[in-house]
């Protein structure tokens, strides 16, 4: 294609025609100009197609790790709340006046058990490789700070449950010793309920552990709230995206 406009600018000039070889070799460089604008414009367009794609697959698959994350935290939310009941089973059963409490050992079973939370957040690793890099700049930092803080701050409050429960269960000079029979999640059988020594100690657990179970019960309940509202917002992006 060059050759043919390199004849007509020998012609033209050979010719004496330099007014309408300057106009010619004007308009030549304002289509070599238009096709790079538009080589320009394809390339643009074909890498912002791409960085979409990109940023469809990593939100996505975001998404699915907050409903998997979601499924945990209910589990745990469920035992939650069955031990926030059994302490208050249990509140009544310490009092001097009871005599017993009909399946304690189902209620010592509850209030006895803790939950391992394993943070789903594969997808959030793979999206900090990219360099956070998406075209909502406000959904990028809601879904670093879910990854980053709010995650964290979670999994720690839930592992300071397990801690509080196995120093019952390694401390044999504690509520442990009252205990003859430990089935985890199932049954801790008392071996002399109405001991009043084992109401003592027990009743002094209750009042400790009532605030930290009811503590993280609450963010355990906020953390579900921001783990759906973020999930909703991620699924309108992709609607956009889409």
């Amino acid at each position: 294609m060059i050759k043919p406009f390199s004849k007509i600018r020998k012609n033209l000039l050979a010719e004496g025609k330099t007014s309408r070889y300057l106009k010619y070799a004007i308009g030549e460089i304002i289509l070599v100009v238009i096709g790079i604008l538009i080589a320009l414009q394809i390339n643009n367009w074909n890498e912002n197609q791409k960085s979409k794609k990109d940023e469809r697959y990593v939100l996505t698959e975001v998404l699915k790790n907050l409903e998997e994350d979601a499924v945990l935290v209910d589990e745990i939310i469920i035992q939650r709340q069955k031990a926030k009941n059994a302490i208050f089973a249990l509140q009544k059963f310490v009092n001097p006046e009871a005599n017993h409490v009909d399946s304690l050992q189902f209620y010592m079973a509850n209030l006895l058990t803790f939950e391992r939370y394993f943070p789903i957040n594969n997808a959030y690793e793979i999206l900090k490789s990219k360099g956070l890099q998406l075209s909502n700049d406000g959904l990028t930092t809601k879904i670093s700070r879910y990854y980053d803080y709010e995650q964290p701050k979670m999994s720690n409050s839930i592992l300071d449950i397990e801690v509080t429960i196995l120093q019952i269960f390694n401390n044999p000079n504690g509520l442990f010793r009252f205990f003859s029979l430990i089935k985890k999640d199932e049954r801790v059988v008392v071996k002399n309920p109405s001991d009043p020594i084992f109401k003592e100690e027990l009743s002094s657990f209750l009042l400790a552990f009532q605030d930290n179970n009811g503590g993280t019960l609450t963010k355990l309940l906020i953390f579900r709230d921001i783990n759906k509202n973020l999930s909703q917002q991620i699924t309108n992006e992709l609607k956009e995206l889409n």
